[in-house]
């Protein structure tokens, strides 16, 4: 091979994984942006099958309210791994032409405040919200702990799903 044809070779394998890349990145994107619609169907037919649905025994709608719970903190989980991935995708898509990389970041942006993850923290505080109102709710509405005993299971389950999360982030850390 001439040096010309192993530039173009180089040139060609270069372009074809940056299209690739791109085109993972997009459908990652439709993937996020699908996860927050998820969570409120899933978290609103939760709800109204706990609440209004009658004939419904009371530990069933606890178990649907604990199930929104849980599948609000998978969620919101979910969306940060997503958006990581999505960011060495970007990486990678820098790489290949620096010069006509556009960083979403604006020379003079509307909010400063607001970054790259803000969307997902904007995201993931609702679902965290819908989550944490998903075990009062079930802890409180519906919970078959009586007395004391509802406070002590309610607060061991707030305790569980933070050392969770904390397992998770300190995971996360150790990988980076």
């Amino acid at each position: 091979m001439t040096k010309t044809e192993v530039i173009a070779e180089k040139f060609s394998r270069a372009r074809a994984c940056y299209e690739q890349n791109f085109l993972q990145f997009r459908s990652l994107n439709e993937q996020m942006n699908r996860v927050p619609t998820i969570a409120v169907t899933l978290t609103g037919g939760l709800w109204y099958a706990a609440s209004i649905a009658q004939g419904v025994d009371t530990i069933i709608k606890f178990g649907l309210l604990v199930f929104a719970a849980i599948s609000n903190i998978a969620l919101t989980l979910s969306i940060y791994r997503i958006r990581d991935v999505m960011t060495s995708y970007l990486e990678k898509i820098k790489e290949y032409d620096p010069d006509s990389y556009t960083s979403g970041t604006p020379s003079i942006p509307t909010l400063p405040s607001l970054g790259n993850y803000s969307m997902i923290t904007i995201y993931s505080s609702l679902m965290a919200a819908a989550a944490l109102l998903s075990l009062i709710g079930a802890f409180f509405f519906y919970s078959p702990f009586t007395g004391w005993s509802r406070w002590v299971v309610f607060f061991l389950t707030l305790w569980v799903v933070f050392i969770i999360l904390r397992g998770f982030a300190a995971r996360e850390e150790r990988g980076r």
